[in-house]
Protein backbone atom coordinates (compact mmCIF):
# COMPACT_ATOMS: atom_id res chain seq x y z
CA UNK A 1 0.00 0.00 0.00
CA UNK A 2 2.78 2.35 0.62
CA UNK A 3 4.34 1.45 -2.40
CA UNK A 4 0.91 2.49 -4.43
CA UNK A 5 1.07 5.71 -2.31
CA UNK A 6 4.53 6.74 -2.64
CA UNK A 7 3.75 5.72 -6.75
CA UNK A 8 0.93 8.19 -6.96
CA UNK A 9 2.74 10.65 -5.40
CA UNK A 10 5.66 10.77 -7.78
CA UNK A 11 3.87 10.73 -10.70
CA UNK A 12 2.31 13.07 -9.79
CA UNK A 13 5.00 15.19 -9.25
CA UNK A 14 6.64 14.43 -12.23
CA UNK A 15 3.42 15.27 -14.48
CA UNK A 16 3.73 18.97 -12.91
CA UNK A 17 6.74 19.27 -14.03
CA UNK A 18 6.32 18.62 -17.41
CA UNK A 19 3.07 20.26 -17.60
CA UNK A 20 4.44 23.72 -16.60
CA UNK A 21 7.32 25.55 -18.68
CA UNK A 22 8.27 27.48 -15.87
CA UNK A 23 10.01 24.20 -14.16
CA UNK A 24 12.02 23.30 -17.34
CA UNK A 25 13.29 27.46 -17.59
CA UNK A 26 13.73 27.52 -13.97
CA UNK A 27 15.32 24.04 -13.73
CA UNK A 28 17.51 23.25 -16.49
CA UNK A 29 17.46 26.87 -18.75
CA UNK A 30 18.25 29.29 -16.15
CA UNK A 31 20.97 27.70 -14.16
CA UNK A 32 23.13 26.10 -17.25
CA UNK A 33 22.55 29.58 -19.00
CA UNK A 34 23.72 31.39 -16.24
CA UNK A 35 26.51 28.84 -15.37
CA UNK A 36 27.95 28.93 -18.99
CA UNK A 37 27.46 32.97 -19.20
CA UNK A 38 29.79 33.45 -15.61
CA UNK A 39 32.04 30.74 -16.60
CA UNK A 40 32.99 32.15 -20.33
CA UNK A 41 32.70 35.63 -18.71
CA UNK A 42 35.85 35.14 -16.62
CA UNK A 43 37.56 32.59 -18.10
CA UNK A 44 40.73 34.76 -19.10
CA UNK A 45 41.01 35.43 -15.40
CA UNK A 46 40.95 39.32 -14.08
CA UNK A 47 40.00 42.38 -16.37
CA UNK A 48 43.51 43.71 -17.79
CA UNK A 49 44.56 46.34 -19.97
CA UNK A 50 42.05 48.62 -18.96
CA UNK A 51 42.60 52.23 -20.76
CA UNK A 52 43.80 55.03 -18.64
CA UNK A 53 44.78 58.54 -19.42
CA UNK A 54 48.08 60.60 -18.20
CA UNK A 55 48.19 64.17 -17.11
CA UNK A 56 51.64 64.92 -17.20
CA UNK A 57 52.17 68.69 -16.16
CA UNK A 58 55.74 68.31 -14.77
CA UNK A 59 57.65 66.23 -17.89
CA UNK A 60 60.33 65.47 -15.68
CA UNK A 61 62.75 62.41 -15.50
CA UNK A 62 60.55 60.81 -13.00
CA UNK A 63 57.16 61.62 -14.19
CA UNK A 64 58.34 60.04 -17.58
CA UNK A 65 59.43 57.15 -15.41
CA UNK A 66 56.31 56.98 -13.56
CA UNK A 67 54.12 56.81 -16.43
CA UNK A 68 56.88 53.99 -18.18
CA UNK A 69 56.47 52.11 -15.20
CA UNK A 70 52.19 52.57 -15.30
CA UNK A 71 52.39 51.37 -19.24
CA UNK A 72 54.10 48.31 -18.17
CA UNK A 73 51.52 47.13 -15.79
CA UNK A 74 49.32 44.32 -17.05
CA UNK A 75 46.36 46.47 -15.03
CA UNK A 76 46.09 49.23 -17.03
CA UNK A 77 46.78 50.51 -20.29
CA UNK A 78 48.07 54.06 -21.31
CA UNK A 79 45.48 54.89 -24.30
CA UNK A 80 45.85 58.76 -24.35
CA UNK A 81 48.37 61.42 -22.90
CA UNK A 82 46.56 64.75 -22.26
CA UNK A 83 47.87 68.49 -21.90
CA UNK A 84 45.50 69.75 -19.02
CA UNK A 85 42.84 68.40 -16.00
CA UNK A 86 40.26 69.36 -18.51
CA UNK A 87 40.73 67.23 -21.30
CA UNK A 88 41.50 64.56 -19.52
CA UNK A 89 37.50 64.78 -17.31
CA UNK A 90 36.02 65.28 -20.98
CA UNK A 91 37.84 62.02 -22.53
CA UNK A 92 36.46 59.84 -19.28
CA UNK A 93 32.94 61.50 -20.40
CA UNK A 94 32.64 60.62 -23.60
CA UNK A 95 34.24 56.98 -22.68
CA UNK A 96 37.90 57.09 -24.56
CA UNK A 97 39.24 56.28 -21.23
CA UNK A 98 38.27 55.27 -17.76
CA UNK A 99 40.78 57.36 -15.78
CA UNK A 100 43.85 59.03 -15.66
CA UNK A 101 46.68 59.81 -13.53
CA UNK A 102 47.77 63.67 -12.85
CA UNK A 103 51.14 64.71 -12.29
CA UNK A 104 51.67 67.50 -10.78
CA UNK A 105 53.85 70.65 -12.39
CA UNK A 106 57.56 70.69 -10.14
CA UNK A 107 56.80 67.52 -9.10
CA UNK A 108 60.41 66.31 -8.95
CA UNK A 109 61.71 70.12 -7.93
CA UNK A 110 59.11 69.90 -4.75
CA UNK A 111 59.73 66.50 -3.94
CA UNK A 112 63.18 66.31 -3.90
CA UNK A 113 63.32 70.06 -1.34
CA UNK A 114 61.12 68.37 0.74
CA UNK A 115 57.32 69.93 -0.03
CA UNK A 116 55.64 66.39 -0.52
CA UNK A 117 53.88 67.14 -3.54
CA UNK A 118 50.65 65.32 -4.73
CA UNK A 119 50.24 63.02 -7.01
CA UNK A 120 45.69 62.61 -8.01
CA UNK A 121 44.31 60.05 -9.85
CA UNK A 122 41.02 59.77 -11.25
CA UNK A 123 38.91 56.71 -11.49
CA UNK A 124 35.29 56.18 -13.00
CA UNK A 125 33.37 53.57 -10.86
CA UNK A 126 30.80 52.87 -13.65
CA UNK A 127 32.26 49.99 -13.99
CA UNK A 128 33.41 48.54 -10.87
CA UNK A 129 35.65 45.60 -11.60
CA UNK A 130 37.73 47.80 -14.66
CA UNK A 131 37.53 50.75 -11.76
CA UNK A 132 39.27 48.48 -8.98
CA UNK A 133 42.23 47.21 -11.03
CA UNK A 134 42.33 50.88 -12.48
CA UNK A 135 42.62 51.76 -8.60
CA UNK A 136 45.13 49.20 -8.16
CA UNK A 137 47.37 50.28 -10.71
CA UNK A 138 47.33 53.47 -9.88
CA UNK A 139 48.15 53.22 -6.34
CA UNK A 140 50.99 51.18 -6.84
CA UNK A 141 52.10 53.89 -9.23
CA UNK A 142 52.08 56.42 -5.85
CA UNK A 143 53.62 53.94 -4.13
CA UNK A 144 56.73 53.79 -6.61
CA UNK A 145 56.94 57.43 -6.44
CA UNK A 146 58.03 57.66 -3.77
CA UNK A 147 60.55 55.20 -4.08
CA UNK A 148 61.77 56.83 -7.09
CA UNK A 149 62.36 60.42 -5.69
CA UNK A 150 63.90 58.60 -2.01
CA UNK A 151 66.02 57.33 -4.74
CA UNK A 152 67.25 60.15 -6.92
CA UNK A 153 67.77 62.07 -3.86
CA UNK A 154 70.03 59.37 -1.88
CA UNK A 155 71.63 59.27 -5.70
CA UNK A 156 72.63 62.56 -5.41
CA UNK A 157 74.49 62.33 -1.54
CA UNK A 158 76.58 59.61 -3.28
CA UNK A 159 75.08 56.71 -2.28
CA UNK A 160 75.70 52.85 -4.15
CA UNK A 161 72.68 51.44 -5.81
CA UNK A 162 73.04 48.64 -3.41
CA UNK A 163 73.19 50.46 -0.51
CA UNK A 164 69.88 52.46 -1.77
CA UNK A 165 68.18 49.05 -2.43
CA UNK A 166 68.91 47.74 1.02
CA UNK A 167 67.65 51.64 2.88
CA UNK A 168 64.34 51.59 0.31
CA UNK A 169 63.42 47.65 0.83
CA UNK A 170 65.00 46.12 3.63
CA UNK A 171 63.37 43.08 3.55
CA UNK A 172 62.18 41.36 0.19
CA UNK A 173 58.74 39.72 0.08
CA UNK A 174 57.57 36.96 -2.10
CA UNK A 175 54.13 36.23 -2.70
CA UNK A 176 52.97 32.71 -3.58
CA UNK A 177 49.08 32.25 -4.08
CA UNK A 178 48.22 28.39 -2.39
CA UNK A 179 46.51 26.31 -5.10
CA UNK A 180 46.00 29.20 -7.53
CA UNK A 181 49.21 30.50 -8.33
CA UNK A 182 47.96 32.33 -11.46
CA UNK A 183 45.43 34.33 -9.28
CA UNK A 184 42.48 34.05 -11.37
CA UNK A 185 39.29 35.30 -9.81
CA UNK A 186 37.23 32.79 -11.81
CA UNK A 187 38.28 30.22 -9.33
CA UNK A 188 37.27 31.80 -6.58
CA UNK A 189 34.41 33.65 -7.71
CA UNK A 190 32.58 31.59 -9.44
CA UNK A 191 33.46 28.02 -7.07
CA UNK A 192 30.42 30.34 -5.07
CA UNK A 193 28.49 32.97 -6.51
CA UNK A 194 27.50 29.82 -9.43
CA UNK A 195 26.33 27.13 -6.62
CA UNK A 196 24.37 30.44 -4.66
CA UNK A 197 22.44 31.07 -8.10
CA UNK A 198 21.68 27.16 -7.93
CA UNK A 199 20.94 27.71 -4.83
CA UNK A 200 18.23 30.61 -4.77
CA UNK A 201 16.88 28.54 -7.74
CA UNK A 202 16.24 25.10 -5.79
CA UNK A 203 14.54 27.48 -2.99
CA UNK A 204 12.39 28.97 -5.19
CA UNK A 205 11.20 25.98 -7.46
CA UNK A 206 10.54 24.38 -4.33
CA UNK A 207 8.65 26.26 -2.53
CA UNK A 208 6.62 27.06 -5.83
CA UNK A 209 5.53 23.56 -5.99
CA UNK A 210 4.40 23.24 -2.68
CA UNK A 211 2.57 26.75 -3.00
CA UNK A 212 0.67 25.91 -6.07
CA UNK A 213 -1.11 23.02 -4.11
CA UNK A 214 -2.40 25.47 -1.65
CA UNK A 215 -3.04 28.29 -4.55
CA UNK A 216 -4.81 26.24 -6.39
CA UNK A 217 -7.14 23.97 -3.79
CA UNK A 218 -5.33 20.98 -4.83
CA UNK A 219 -3.91 20.35 -1.28
CA UNK A 220 -6.40 18.18 -0.11
CA UNK A 221 -6.04 16.05 -3.15
CA UNK A 222 -2.51 15.92 -2.77
CA UNK A 223 -2.41 14.31 0.87
CA UNK A 224 -5.12 11.85 0.06
CA UNK A 225 -3.28 10.70 -3.26
CA UNK A 226 -0.44 10.17 -1.22
CA UNK A 227 -2.55 7.92 2.03
CA UNK A 228 -2.52 11.41 4.38
CA UNK A 229 1.19 11.17 4.68
CA UNK A 230 3.09 13.95 4.31
CA UNK A 231 5.94 12.48 4.20
CA UNK A 232 5.33 9.99 1.41
CA UNK A 233 3.69 13.45 -0.28
CA UNK A 234 7.09 15.68 -0.10
CA UNK A 235 9.19 13.16 -0.91
CA UNK A 236 6.68 11.70 -3.95
CA UNK A 237 6.66 15.56 -5.46
CA UNK A 238 10.09 16.99 -4.58
CA UNK A 239 12.30 13.31 -6.00
CA UNK A 240 11.85 13.82 -9.55
CA UNK A 241 13.10 17.36 -9.17
CA UNK A 242 15.62 16.38 -6.75
CA UNK A 243 16.90 13.81 -9.64
CA UNK A 244 16.69 16.55 -11.53
CA UNK A 245 18.75 19.76 -9.51
CA UNK A 246 21.52 16.77 -8.79
CA UNK A 247 21.82 16.25 -12.93
CA UNK A 248 22.62 19.99 -13.46
CA UNK A 249 24.60 20.45 -10.10
CA UNK A 250 26.72 17.36 -11.41
CA UNK A 251 26.74 19.05 -15.14
CA UNK A 252 27.73 22.45 -13.91
CA UNK A 253 30.86 20.62 -11.51
CA UNK A 254 31.47 18.71 -15.18
CA UNK A 255 32.12 22.34 -16.48
CA UNK A 256 33.63 24.00 -13.49
CA UNK A 257 36.49 21.08 -13.17
CA UNK A 258 36.67 19.64 -16.55
CA UNK A 259 35.90 22.25 -19.48
CA UNK A 260 37.38 25.36 -17.77
CA UNK A 261 40.00 23.48 -15.40
CA UNK A 262 39.02 24.51 -11.69
CA UNK A 263 41.31 23.05 -9.28
CA UNK A 264 39.82 20.31 -8.28
CA UNK A 265 42.67 18.40 -5.60
CA UNK A 266 40.35 15.80 -4.13
CA UNK A 267 39.11 12.95 -5.37
CA UNK A 268 35.58 14.01 -7.73
CA UNK A 269 33.19 11.61 -5.96
CA UNK A 270 33.39 14.03 -3.28
CA UNK A 271 32.34 17.25 -5.06
CA UNK A 272 29.57 14.70 -6.28
CA UNK A 273 28.11 13.39 -3.22
CA UNK A 274 28.29 17.31 -1.81
CA UNK A 275 26.79 18.10 -4.46
CA UNK A 276 23.65 16.07 -3.86
CA UNK A 277 23.62 17.48 -0.13
CA UNK A 278 23.46 20.85 -1.18
CA UNK A 279 20.46 19.87 -2.92
CA UNK A 280 18.71 18.22 -0.37
CA UNK A 281 19.70 20.86 2.14
CA UNK A 282 18.27 23.17 -0.32
CA UNK A 283 15.04 21.56 -1.09
CA UNK A 284 14.52 21.10 3.12
CA UNK A 285 15.17 24.55 3.35
CA UNK A 286 12.76 25.64 1.27
CA UNK A 287 10.15 22.63 3.04
CA UNK A 288 11.21 24.84 6.40
CA UNK A 289 9.90 27.86 5.25
CA UNK A 290 6.50 26.72 3.58
CA UNK A 291 6.45 24.71 7.57
CA UNK A 292 6.43 27.83 9.04
CA UNK A 293 4.43 30.13 6.37
CA UNK A 294 2.23 27.77 4.63
CA UNK A 295 1.39 30.19 1.97
CA UNK A 296 2.11 30.29 -1.78
CA UNK A 297 3.04 34.20 -0.94
CA UNK A 298 4.62 34.41 2.24
CA UNK A 299 6.28 30.99 1.58
CA UNK A 300 7.87 32.20 -2.09
CA UNK A 301 8.60 35.33 -0.68
CA UNK A 302 10.11 34.22 2.43
CA UNK A 303 12.58 31.48 0.28
CA UNK A 304 13.78 34.35 -2.00
CA UNK A 305 14.79 36.39 0.92
CA UNK A 306 16.68 33.59 1.98
CA UNK A 307 18.32 33.23 -1.32
CA UNK A 308 19.42 36.50 -2.20
CA UNK A 309 20.95 36.86 1.34
CA UNK A 310 22.61 34.14 0.69
CA UNK A 311 24.97 36.49 -1.98
CA UNK A 312 25.43 38.96 0.62
CA UNK A 313 25.87 36.94 4.32
CA UNK A 314 27.87 33.60 3.51
CA UNK A 315 30.95 35.57 2.46
CA UNK A 316 30.88 35.56 -1.34
CA UNK A 317 31.01 39.57 -2.25
CA UNK A 318 32.73 40.42 1.20
CA UNK A 319 35.00 38.21 3.39
CA UNK A 320 32.91 37.42 6.94
CA UNK A 321 35.95 38.49 8.92
CA UNK A 322 35.15 42.01 7.72
CA UNK A 323 31.28 42.11 8.95
CA UNK A 324 29.95 42.72 11.69
CA UNK A 325 29.66 39.25 14.36
CA UNK A 326 25.84 39.45 13.72
CA UNK A 327 25.89 39.22 9.87
CA UNK A 328 28.27 37.18 9.74
CA UNK A 329 26.10 34.05 12.19
CA UNK A 330 23.54 34.79 9.60
CA UNK A 331 25.42 33.33 7.29
CA UNK A 332 25.58 29.74 8.81
CA UNK A 333 21.87 29.11 8.42
CA UNK A 334 22.05 28.98 4.55
CA UNK A 335 23.07 25.97 3.10
CA UNK A 336 25.41 27.44 0.29
CA UNK A 337 27.79 28.58 3.02
CA UNK A 338 29.01 25.12 4.13
CA UNK A 339 28.60 23.95 0.05
CA UNK A 340 31.43 26.87 -0.12
CA UNK A 341 33.24 25.54 2.67
CA UNK A 342 33.61 22.13 1.88
CA UNK A 343 34.73 22.99 -1.75
CA UNK A 344 37.40 26.04 -0.80
CA UNK A 345 38.31 22.93 1.50
CA UNK A 346 38.26 19.79 -0.51
CA UNK A 347 38.59 21.08 -4.01
CA UNK A 348 41.11 24.22 -3.87
CA UNK A 349 43.01 23.21 -0.80
CA UNK A 350 42.48 18.93 -1.33
CA UNK A 351 42.53 18.54 2.75
CA UNK A 352 41.91 15.32 4.36
CA UNK A 353 38.03 14.98 4.59
CA UNK A 354 38.05 14.81 8.17
CA UNK A 355 38.83 18.27 8.65
CA UNK A 356 35.05 18.96 6.60
CA UNK A 357 33.81 16.92 9.09
CA UNK A 358 31.17 19.38 10.60
CA UNK A 359 30.33 21.15 6.94
CA UNK A 360 29.03 17.71 5.82
CA UNK A 361 27.23 17.04 9.08
CA UNK A 362 25.64 20.56 9.02
CA UNK A 363 24.57 20.54 5.12
CA UNK A 364 22.75 16.44 6.35
CA UNK A 365 21.23 18.41 9.20
CA UNK A 366 19.23 20.89 6.90
CA UNK A 367 17.75 17.99 5.71
CA UNK A 368 16.55 16.55 8.89
CA UNK A 369 15.39 19.96 10.15
CA UNK A 370 12.02 20.42 8.64
CA UNK A 371 10.63 16.93 9.28
CA UNK A 372 10.32 18.07 12.63
CA UNK A 373 7.43 20.75 11.78
CA UNK A 374 6.13 18.49 8.89
CA UNK A 375 3.00 18.53 11.25
CA UNK A 376 2.21 22.30 10.12
CA UNK A 377 2.31 22.21 6.85
CA UNK A 378 -0.43 18.34 6.99
CA UNK A 379 -2.56 20.58 9.18
CA UNK A 380 -2.61 22.83 6.42
CA UNK A 381 -3.44 20.64 3.97
CA UNK A 382 -6.27 19.26 5.86
CA UNK A 383 -8.08 22.50 7.09
CA UNK A 384 -6.46 25.11 4.10
CA UNK A 385 -6.81 28.59 4.73
CA UNK A 386 -5.39 30.81 1.16
CA UNK A 387 -4.51 34.45 1.77
CA UNK A 388 -4.03 35.53 -1.53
Amino acid sequence: MIKQYFRQAFKRGAVSLVRRQVFVWMMVVMPLLCAFFFFDLMHKGPVTRVPVGVVDLDNSSTSRALTRNLGAMQNVEIKCHFANFQEACDAVQRGDVLGFILMPAHLEERALSGNHPTISYYVSYAYYTPASMMYKGFKTITVLANGAIATVALRTLGMRSEAISATLQPVATQVHPINNPWVNYSYYLNSSFVPALLALLILLVTAFSIGTEFKYGTCRQWLRSSGDSITIALTGKLLPQTCIWCAIGWFIQFMMYRIYQFPLNCHPVIMIVAMVLFVLANQAWAIMAMCVTPNFRYGSTLCTLLGMLTFSFCGFSLPGESMYNWVEALGYVMPAKYYFLLSCDEALNGLPLYYTRYNIAALIGFTILPWLLKWRLKNECLHPVYVP
